[in-house]
């Protein structure tokens, strides 16, 4: 949804507790003021970044990124670092469906599949949908502690974007022997969608890179879904991101919406085609009849191919 869809002040006041984790882990003041003039921060810091790129979409778990860079950045430096993390690292998350995030998520069981097979297939019965939060927010969503996502952060902002599903797919492996014992789609859902209060992060990113680096993501089946204009491949070469622009990032942007579009249209025509497929079968079987001039072997082909539509 866009800024004007959407009031803001009324998700910032949710923040209050998640700023409490945050500042008791740094050096600032713990207190009521301070937490309010934070909250007010992190307001004005997202609407300035909406409305300087109008076009984005605001999505739920974007204030946890923007939570982490106004408490690392100085002021001067906030809206613009916003700014270029928005449109050029998560722009697959501000267009106006999250169906490019989703396309994303299949990248996970592809690499389940290629290091455990047994993990995978205990794991088929469930869509990878519990990995959105987590790759949405770039993990500031469920990890608490500003010293881990602010080193989290360094890994993921110094990488390609597609690195963070490979964070998230190394914590999964890393929990291979709890998340056998879960037998229902539904514990196994919920286990997945919560992070580990005790992760090792420098490990979990040493072992995302190896595996990075032995399964890279164009060996991946779901990678060939990937748009061209999604981040997943804008940002796989570092120099050529750096010279990256704005104006870049929205020209991409315009590309993923023309294609969502187009897909959208697509599944629409392929509903309309199914819903009325017997009147179009129909009209086939009465147009080859004409052409054939009702030829006996014809006309019992038709009326077989008509009980079988009903069907």
């Amino acid at each position: 949804m866009s800024i004007g869809a959407l009031s803001i002040t009324r998700m910032v006041r949710a923040l209050g507790e998640q700023y409490i984790h945050a500042i008791n882990g740094s050096a600032l003041d713990n207190s009521q003021a301070q937490l309010d003039e934070k909250k007010s921060e992190l307001l004005d810091l997202i609407t300035q970044v909406l409305r300087e790129q109008p076009y984005l979409c605001y999505f739920q778990g974007y204030h946890d990124i923007c939570q982490v860079l106004l408490l690392v950045l100085p002021t001067r430096l906030r809206a613009p670092a916003m700014s270029q993390l928005s449109v050029l690292r998560i722009r697959d998350f501000m267009l106006p469906t999250l169906a490019p995030a989703i396309v994303q998520l299949r990248l996970i069981p592809d690499l389940l599949r290629a290091v455990d097979e047994s993990l995978f297939q205990h794991l088929s019965r469930n869509e990878p949908y519990f990995a959105l939060s987590d790759t949405l927010t770039m993990f500031a969503h469920n990890v608490q502690r500003y010293s881990d996502i602010a080193r989290l952060f360094d890994a993921l902002i110094a990488r390609e974007q597609v690195f963070s599903i490979y964070v998230f797919t190394q914590i999964v492996l890393r929990r291979r022997d709890e998340l056998l014992e879960h037998e229902e789609p539904d514990m196994l859902h919920f286990a997945l969608s919560k992070l580990p209060p005790d992760l090792d992060l420098e490990a979990v990113i040493t072992e995302a890179a190896l595996l990075f680096d032995k399964h890279p993501p164009e060996s991946l089946r779901s990678w060939r879904h990937i748009s061209s204009a999604s981040v997943l491949k804008t940002t796989r070469d570092v120099k050529a991101l750096s010279r990256q622009s704005l104006r870049d990032g929205q020209l991409l942007f315009e590309k993923q919406v023309r294609e969502l579009r187009w897909a959208e249209r697509q599944q629409k025509m392929m509903q309309t085609v199914w819903t009325n497929r017997t009147l179009l079968f129909t009209i086939l079987v009465g147009m080859g009849a004409i052409y054939l001039r009702k030829t006996p072997a014809w006309a019992g082909l038709a009326a077989w191919i008509a009980r079988f539509i009903r069907n």
